[in-house]
């Protein structure tokens, strides 16, 4: 079965696009080839740990500016204004909602899940792991990476 047809792949493409409109209201599409950031120090990314009912993690990747955009747009303020702080209370914001979201779209419904809490990071993207699932997403022409890492993803793929 092709990786854009699994359970798994979908549940995660209808959390982010459902975060990203409601959120930030952008449209996030699919890209065709895979993603690389023009330059590695300018991508800002965070994860989240899952605990129960599997373990994995799962992490989402952007350039910078595009969050910076985001942020502004979001709090109404201009681009300069935006600070370090709101930058990461909204991508962490933004992952709380959207591995909140996939987890409700993967399980059963009478199944809960319990995350952990979102950790920064900025300049190169962590390697995935070998069985990662990735996302090659777009927002207005600039690339979206989603990578879920764990085994326990691939269990829900029927």
């Amino acid at each position: 079965m092709p990786h854009q047809e699994t359970a798994t792949y979908k549940a995660m493409l209808d959390a982010t696009r459902q975060t990203f409109e409601n959120m930030a209201f952008v449209e996030v599409t699919e890209q065709s080839e895979e993603l690389a950031f023009e330059s590695p120090t300018h991508a800002t990314w965070v994860s989240i740990l899952i605990h129960d009912p599997l373990q994995g993690e799962v992490r989402i990747a952007l350039p910078s500016a595009l969050l910076t955009n985001m942020t502004a747009d979001m709090f109404g303020i201009e681009i300069e204004e935006v600070s370090e702080s709101q930058h990461q209370d909204i991508i962490a914001e933004m992952l709380n909602t959207l591995a909140g979201l996939f987890m409700t779209n993967l399980i059963p419904e009478d199944q809960t899940y319990q995350l952990g809490l979102p950790e920064h990071g900025e300049g190169p993207v962590p390697e995935n792991e070998e069985n990662a699932i990735v996302w090659n997403l777009q927002i207005e022409g600039e690339p979206l990476l989603i990578v879920a890492n764990g085994n326990g993803f691939s269990a829900y793929n029927n």
